[in-house]
């Protein structure tokens, strides 16, 4: 135990610094991998619908629309900050786009939210912090192509249509 306490005491200020740059680097990659592609929203005034109900209508008619490998759980999101409460959202996930989808009671009806994101990889966000030319080399190496926005068009579609 001795040698444990010896070793803690030793390298200290390492353990601080290897947790710290672990926690900005969290802190700067958590929101920056994901990026925004479209969102949509609704509230349905006088109509009064069960939060996870709703996800189980609108998980049973996902799975229905025959999209091959699409991932369909329940999610906690933030409201805010780190000691903020969490609200619980459905995501569908399918190739590199994630769909999220909010029901809940709202005053006198039933809000509905989605938003539609791209996944991005860590090193796309590493090509795109390089000062000056970052922005530049990022479009040049991961290009935003026809396809690929003609692919999340067809998911969010296809969400949509099981939304409404």
């Amino acid at each position: 135990m001795n040698d444990f306490i010896n070793f803690i005491e030793e390298y200290y200020y390492v353990v601080i610094i290897v947790l710290a740059t672990f926690f900005v680097l969290k802190a700067i990659f958590r929101s920056n991998f994901k990026n925004h592609h479209s969102r949509w929203n609704t509230l349905l005034d006088g109509f009064t619908f069960s939060t996870q109900e709703f996800y189980n209508l609108l998980k049973e008619d996902l799975n229905s629309q025959g999209i091959k490998a699409v991932e369909i759980k329940r999610v906690s999101l933030k409201e805010g900050n780190a000691f903020s409460s969490k609200r619980s959202y459905l995501r569908a996930t399918w190739k590199e786009y994630q769909y999220d989808i909010c029901a809940a009671p709202f005053g006198k009806g039933f809000f509905i939210s989605w938003w539609l994101l791209y996944k991005v990889s860590v090193g796309q966000i590493l090509i795109a912090r390089i000062p000056f030319i970052g922005k530049w080399l990022e479009q040049k190496l991961y290009p935003i192509t026809y396809y690929k926005v003609d692919s999340a068009s067809m998911f969010m579609t296809y969400a949509q249509a099981s939304v409404l």
